[in-house]
């Protein structure tokens, strides 16, 4: 039994589902596509959850394939941008819940487009990338993750691909990289950093000099908009493009907080299989015309994090 919902007034212009429409990433996408004039469908689980005027929430089990037939029959979208991936945050890279959302996506895909669904936006990620060499290049550096969750994550885009292709249907994939931000989950660094330096507390960080690509989630969450209202294919990743310090971006959070006393620098062991360098090649991003560029630098992105934690976390 779906339930539908609305908190405000739709605008109208393409109809849009995006999955994962209340969660880190997609809240974002959700309001980018209402300030571009699209109407939005959300499925969720929950609700209530973070709702954003002038969507329309449907209660809907993704996981669930009769409910989530149901839906994108009922809802009759020209457009799919599916984000939602909700495997263990704690551990994700090797959670075992990564091959149900591949299962559940596969068959989102397979009910949208026989519901004749036309364009799917996939939310994919770095990890599907092969990280030996530490810049990650759409159509050059291979894929070949080392995880679970990247491992789904290639075969929901390989599977997809072919669905599209025999459908006559088009697909485009955006590759975000490491993502911080506000309701970012307690057990990631940022977060941990943040809501530690706030609440008193040590945080207990490795050596820090591990080179990586940050971007502020409204940023990917607006990158996910723009690619899937563009007429482009094909995969492109969403970063800065530029290779930071994690332990500079540690560094930034506690001048910003005013508590570097608290930052405990090599206080842990940095994993054994953590590459030293992974970073976005933003080539074929920035010259595809897409109507995206990120609005976040590491300094405004950092302070907008702790203003919201100082808030609501």
């Amino acid at each position: 039994m779906r339930q539908r919902f609305q908190p405000g007034k739709q605008t109208m212009n393409q109809k849009i589902i995006v999955t994962g429409g209340t969660g880190f990433i997609g809240q974002h996408t959700v309001v980018d596509l209402l300030e571009r004039g699209h109407e939005v469908i959300v499925p969720t689980s929950r609700k209530g959850d973070h709702q954003i005027e002038g969507a329309t929430y449907i209660l809907c089990d993704l996981t669930d394939p009769s409910a989530m037939k149901d839906l994108v029959e009922e809802v009759r979208a020209d457009t799919l941008v599916h984000i939602a991936w909700r495997a263990a945050v704690s551990g994700l890279w090797g959670a075992p819940e990564n091959t149900t959302w591949l299962q559940a996506s596969l068959a989102l895909g397979r009910a949208f487009l026989d519901a004749g669904g036309k364009r799917i936006a996939l939310c994919g990620s770095c990890g599907e990338y092969d990280w030996t060499s530490g810049m990650c290049i759409e159509d050059v550096t291979p894929l070949r993750p080392n995880t679970i969750y990247g491992a789904s994550k290639v075969s929901v885009m390989h599977g997809l691909t072919a669905m599209c292709e025999v459908a006559g249907a088009s697909l485009v994939t955006g590759r975000p990289f490491f993502i911080y931000g506000p309701r970012e989950h307690e057990s990631r660094l940022t977060a941990y950093v943040i809501k530690s330096l706030l609440n008193g507390k040590d945080a207990e960080c490795s050596h820090g000099m591990q080179l990586r690509d940050y971007s502020h989630v409204a940023d990917v969450g607006r990158g996910m908009s723009a690619l899937a209202v563009s007429d482009l294919t094909g995969e492109y990743n969403i970063g800065s493009g530029e290779a930071v310090r994690v332990k500079d971006v540690i560094l930034e959070i506690a001048k910003e907080v005013g508590r570097p006393d608290l930052v405990k620098i090599g206080a842990r062991a940095a994993p054994a299989f953590e590459p030293a360098l992974i970073v976005a090649d933003m080539s074929k991003t920035r010259t595809s015309e897409l109507d995206w560029e990120p609005r976040f630098t590491l300094e405004s992105g950092v302070a907008d994090a702790i203003t919201w934690f100082r808030q609501y976390g």
